[in-house]
């Protein structure tokens, strides 16, 4: 197969897409439906999620929000506006609705944000959001943060640093900003949060280590085992924890000592475990976290006391050299995958992901992390490849790249569901309700695109097809 490399891969790095975003599955049983924005504006259903209520000056806009059960006018909140990179407002909604209630913030999803939309089209959909939420709820005008995953949190964090009413941002498996600003703001806090398996591992890395370094800007980076996924409810409990924490120490009136004493205790256990078992890297590593999150508001002495011993110690020194040679390595090999897709063919490919696979399973932890990135990158980039070219149908493109996807990423739903696109393109029903098939099983869920569909427009009105079709609920 020898095409032209598709212009989407030149971005890959930046990109995240709707294959890859997976995130965790909430419970949604006290989310209500309600396109009547009037009566909700009324009413103020608190302690429920709303799925959607559209903004007054134009409908086709809208948003899920989750006020907190004590919400009362009388009052005003902080607010967490979150973007989801496929637009679904309510979801990082229903995955923190509880931290929400827990740390008394109301929680605002856009339901338009998503890849994909022009800059300039965010920016419009931001300011359109940021107005109408303003005029129907009581917001804390002084505790206005912005959270997104994956392209939403590239809004969420190019929307900080131009807007100096924005006090700070979460941004959650990317970080690069969707727009570059010519006067960048500093003064703001940037929590990141990202899976050792994440493919933007290391743009996060250098993002916290370099972009941010020597700028006004109180930042941390915190990792998780995971890959590229919205994070669970009690790893973002940190995030939210962060937010009070940098709250109590720009206004001292809300500082609270008793619950500082409750959360940092176990950590003060936990650090002269480390010590005690001489375990510098560990020791080095919750320091610096330690320091970064209660400087200015506890005693941290014996915190900054074992962060100058392990940072001046080899272990360390080679720790952090190890670190940045891995992520030029990881570079680089990206970048050497990227050139494959062009010129090799699928025996190569063959071989080379079996390779990688049993270096995942046998190599030192570190290594076998880096290489899981890897695979997750070219299940991205398989992903872009095989769209681009079914969109431009170029089927001998689109079977080559959907055999590579299925390659490196054996249980993506999605991978099966282009392979299905390609056998119904050709014609072969058979295999084509097969792949669908595969796809239902390794968990796709979205009936209505499958219906609608133009991929299908062949195959749609056989029985075959029609049958399989019903193994996935409505939507």
């Amino acid at each position: 197969m020898r095409i032209l490399l598709f212009v989407l891969l030149l971005s890959l790095s930046f990109v995240t897409c709707f294959y890859s975003c997976s995130t965790n599955t909430p419970n949604t049983n006290n989310s209500t439906n309600d396109s009547d924005s009037t009566n909700v504006t009324k009413n103020i259903l608190t302690g429920q999620i709303i799925d959607r209520i559209a903004c007054d000056n134009d409908s086709s806009q809208s948003f899920a929000v989750y006020l907190p059960k004590k919400y009362s006018s009388e009052k005003t909140y902080p607010v967490i506006y979150a973007f989801d990179p496929h637009g679904e407002g309510k979801l990082p909604i229903s995955i923190y609705k509880d931290l929400a209630e827990q740390y008394g913030f109301i929680l605002i999803g856009s339901n338009n944000s998503k890849n994909g939309i022009a800059w300039d089209e965010s920016q419009k959909i931001a300011k359109n959001l940021f107005a109408e939420t303003r005029k129907r709820f009581s917001i804390n005008e002084q505790r206005i943060y912005l959270m997104g995953f994956s392209g939403g949190a590239r809004i969420a964090n190019a929307l900080t640093i131009i807007n100096g009413g924005i006090r700070g941002v979460i941004c959650c498996g990317a970080a690069i900003p969707a727009a570059n600003s010519d006067s960048p703001r500093g003064n703001y806090t940037f929590f990141g949060l990202v899976g050792n398996t994440d493919f933007n591992y290391t743009e996060m890395a250098k993002y916290d280590m370099l972009d941010l370094a020597g700028n006004n800007i109180k930042h941390i980076l915190v990792t998780f085992d995971g890959k590229h996924e919205w994070p669970s409810k009690d790893i973002m409990n940190e995030g939210f924890w962060w937010l009070e924490l940098n709250e109590m120490r720009k206004n001292i009136s809300t500082k609270n000592d008793s619950l500082i004493t409750e959360h940092i205790q176990p950590i003060r256990e936990q650090l002269e475990t480390y010590k005690q078992k001489k375990q510098t890297i560990e020791t080095f590593n919750l320091s610096r976290k330690t320091i970064n999150f209660y400087d200015g508001l506890t005693d941290l002495g014996a915190f900054y006391e074992a962060y100058k011993l392990s940072q001046s110690s080899s272990e360390v020194d080679t720790y952090l050299k190890q670190q940045e040679a891995m992520w030029a390595e990881e570079e680089k090999l990206k970048n050497e995958y990227i050139q494959a897709l062009q010129k090799k063919d699928f025996t190569w490919w063959n071989e080379s992901i079996t390779k990688l696979n049993q270096k995942i399973k046998t190599g030192k932890t570190e290594n076998a992390l880096m290489n899981k990135r890897v695979l997750g990158f070219l299940s991205l980039a398989a992903y872009m490849q095989t769209s681009e070219a079914l969109k431009q149908n170029v089927l001998s493109a689109a079977e080559f790249y959907s055999k590579i996807y299925l390659l490196v990423d054996p249980v993506n739903s999605e991978a099966h569901y282009f392979r299905a696109g390609v056998y119904a393109k050709q014609g072969d029903t058979k295999q084509a309700v097969n792949a669908l098939s595969n796809a239902i099983k390794n968990g796709y869920t979205d009936l209505s695109r499958l219906q609608n569909d133009t991929m299908f427009d062949t195959i749609r009105n056989t029985t075959e097809f029609k049958e399989v079709t019903k193994g996935i609920p409505p939507n």
